[in-house]
């Protein structure tokens, strides 16, 4: 007979069931999740395709594993899984404008002393840009700042579209480099805001 799953079963019944390999149990879990889930990753990448796999990729992972895995609470896993994830691609350099978009707001949203975490960031920010050659801080300042795609940036400075992603990924890796022992604080304090 099959246990009775639903959305009133609490996480420590669906993890147990989870681990008798009960596909409805895991069904509960993502229907209950991905949602929230979903927006913590959206809401610091601003990017929906990006937060959309960090999530479908946690909640695979948590199947996948669901015998060999102690889990003592679902919500933290979950939480701190997607953070590490996001975290991961903070870390490639894959993250979109909108990453720094958000650092930027942060100096406007949180207490006096977020204000001046991120205005340290923005700083170190600042003086990474800096240390660029001109023309691959100008194609990042176009990218990032301004907002222009490769193919606007390419022909307002008369490049190859390639050429610009050259210097995009040339840039992002610099200042990666500049930032990461930041970019801890950053995912953390940005991360708060939606617990």
């Amino acid at each position: 007979m099959q246990p009775n799953i639903s959305s009133t079963s609490s996480d420590v019944e669906l993890l147990c069931f989870l681990k008798e390999d009960n596909s409805d149990a895991f069904e509960e879990i993502y229907n209950k999740y991905w949602p929230k889930l979903y927006l913590s990753a959206y809401n610091l990448l601003r990017d929906r395709y990006a937060a959309e796999d960090i999530v479908q990729e946690v909640l695979v992972q948590l199947w996948m594993k669901r015998q060999s895995q102690t889990i003592e609470s679902l919500n933290s896993y979950l939480y701190a899984a997607v953070r590490f994830q996001v975290f991961n691609l903070i870390r490639s350099g894959k993250v979109r404008e909108h990453f720094f978009n958000r650092i930027e707001e942060l100096s406007i949203e949180n207490t006096a002393e977020d204000h001046l975490y991120a205005q340290d960031v923005l700083k170190k920010i600042d003086e990474g840009l800096a240390e660029l050659p001109d023309r691959c801080r100008e194609i990042f300042t176009l990218s990032r700042k301004d907002q222009l795609s490769t193919k606007e940036i390419a022909a307002r400075l008369g490049i190859a579209p390639k050429t610009v992603e050259n210097q995009l990924t040339i840039a992002i890796r610099r200042l990666r480099s500049t930032m990461e022992h930041m970019l801890f604080w950053l995912l953390f304090t940005v991360w708060g805001m939606w617990f």
